[in-house]
């Protein structure tokens, strides 16, 4: 067999390819150059871009992450972590403030009401349809969760953002105590049934009741019971699986009765107070990050807690020492059935921001599926089916519970009144925990103000008596 000398392949290879572009340019009119971020990002080289967020895992893998972007591009990133409620606050001080302190920021998308209302955010219409901008391989339309995406970023048909955490609710265990042979035939010796992962409360509260031993310092849960954001999402687990919600709406951008003081309501609080019951003395001042700490300890059995805190629970040895000793599942089932919460943090670029088109493109970038793969098992939370479907993704613990959650999920409030509405309950509810209230009272309270607060919308269906 002859062969050709290389650069005369080589040769022929290239005469080829130059043919096919010339035959491209006569059928098409157009020169077919390639997207890439390095041309894309030319005219931005030696900027900064600054973003701020919550100091979770899922922000800690972008950091890690961001130095790829920074050596293609040149555009320096500068990522602030706060807790929650402070990163909450510093970005409505700056966004009040029209400083443009921050280029894109990471926001929890029940603000995007608020945000939209008062012109703080840009749609990103204009930097989609940019074909300088937009990377040909980047199809959110195909390569996102639908409802999510929608949920969480879009509001009164437009796109704000894209999802940077789709985050869920689900229950916590340990799986190393719930094979411990010991355990398993004490528990069916006491309460007639197999330990197993709860599906119901009363399953729920049977386990709880089980491992509460306070004099080894060791306790079947822990409620997050602080007066904090922490109790608000929690206790919409318990509301949601109940058969409650807050309004009577199809989507969080709506507006509807308010029937968050609906019988189904009052029994799921006054269900989470007993569990105080199986809970440390001090849970009443614990939020998420207590609780997970507990967790860490090893000293709680199990919980209700966030998919994008597991990973320093799960899998991370050096924090954790329980990594590899936990279960994942559903939260149990009540009268609505297999449910769980519709929540994330969100890119968005404020209209403020004095670097909007890099910030699109580290925004763009990020959303690639490497990239996404990368932030998701360093403990992201993804938003993207592929991401989900990766082997080495599977092979999480926990993948299969955030799943499935993600699949029966219920949206909350994102109209521009839901930080009000948030405050309303975290303080009637905060109220019930400590005392001062019954359930009900606590409950009819909350739907009279935000009710109040809605207008016509917003009538109440179950009015206080």
């Amino acid at each position: 067999m002859r062969l050709e000398p290389s650069f005369g392949r080589l040769f022929r290879i290239s005469m080829e390819t130059a043919f096919l572009a010339i035959l491209l340019t006569l059928f098409t009119g157009t020169h077919a150059v390639a997207w890439t971020l390095e041309e894309a990002a030319a005219p931005y080289k030696g900027i900064t871009i600054r973003t701020i967020g919550e100091a979770l895992p899922p922000l800690e893998a972008m950091e890690k992450l961001k130095g790829d972007f920074e050596e293609r591009t040149g555009i320096e990133v500068v990522i602030e972590m706060y807790e929650h409620s402070e990163a909450v606050n510093k970005v409505m001080l700056d966004l009040n403030s029209k400083r443009g302190r921050y280029d894109f920021i990471l926001q929890p998308h029940r603000e995007l009401g608020r945000f939209v209302a008062n012109g703080h955010v840009e749609a990103l219409e204009k930097y989609l349809d940019n074909s300088a901008l937009r990377d040909p391989s980047f199809s959110p339309e195909d390569q996102l969760y639908q409802g999510l995406w929608k949920e969480i970023s879009w509001y009164g048909g437009k796109i704000y953002g894209f999802p940077f955490t789709a985050l869920t609710m689900y229950m916590w265990y340990r799986d190393d105590l719930l094979n411990d042979p010991k355990e398993r035939e004490g528990f069916k010796a006491k309460y007639g049934y197999d330990l197993k992962p709860a599906t119901t409360w009363q399953e729920y509260t049977d386990i709880a009741e089980w491992f509460t031993r306070p004099d080894e310092g060791f306790y079947g849960t822990a409620i997050q019971g602080k007066r904090h954001e922490a109790l608000w999402y929690e206790w919409l687990n318990f509301l949601y699986s109940f058969g409650g919600d807050m309004l009577e709406v199809k989507a969080g951008s709506e507006c509807g009765p308010v029937i968050v003081n609906s019988p189904e309501a009052i029994a799921s609080l006054e269900y989470y107070k007993s569990l105080m019951d199986y809970s440390p003395a001090d849970t009443l001042n614990y939020f998420w990050d207590d609780v997970m700490a507990l967790m860490q300890q090893g000293k709680v059995y199990q919980l209700i807690m966030w998919n994008d805190a597991t990973y320093a629970v799960a899998e991370d040895a050096e924090a954790s020492t329980v990594a590899g000793k936990m279960g994942f599942d559903i939260i149990p089932q009540g009268k609505g059935g297999k449910v769980g919460q519709v929540e994330g943090w969100t890119y968005l670029i404020p209209t403020y921001s004095k670097n909007k088109e890099a910030a699109y493109l580290f925004v763009q970038w990020m959303m690639e599926q490497q990239q996404q793969l990368n932030q998701h098992l360093n403990g992201g939370a993804s938003a993207r089916p592929d991401v989900y479907a990766h082997p080495d993704v599977q092979q999480i613990s926990y993948s299969k519970a955030s799943m499935d959650t993600n699949a029966v999920a219920l949206p909350k409030p994102t109209i521009p009144e839901s930080p009000q509405i948030t405050d309303i309950l975290v303080r009637e509810l905060s109220s019930y925990l400590s005392d001062q209230k019954n359930a009900k009272e606590a409950l009819d309270t909350a739907a009279a103000e935000i009710s109040k607060l809605l207008g016509s919308c917003a009538p109440m269906k179950y009015p206080v008596q």
